[in-house]
């Protein structure tokens, strides 16, 4: 009977090490994400970021395009 209650005990004890090494990890894994999540959050306002300059930029450079049609639409009529 001792010996079958010893097994069980170092059953439980590989058991309990075993659960112990899962929520560690889940630990580690959790925070690894957690890190992954926020350089994501952190390239995409980069991101938006960058991308408004450039719709600003061709927004100007459209504006500066038209301007300049206007211009030779007028050039072409005086001659």
């Amino acid at each position: 009977m001792e010996k079958i209650l010893k097994q069980i005990i170092d059953k439980l004890d590989n058991l309990e090490n075993k659960i112990d090494k899962v929520d560690s990890n889940q630990l580690r894994m959790e925070n690894e994400l957690t890190e992954k999540i926020r350089g994501l959050y952190d390239f995409r306002e980069v991101q938006n970021d960058i991308n408004e300059r450039l719709i600003s930029t061709l927004d100007r450079i459209e504006a500066k395009v038209d301007v300049l049609q206007l211009e030779t639409a007028h050039i072409r009529r005086i001659k």
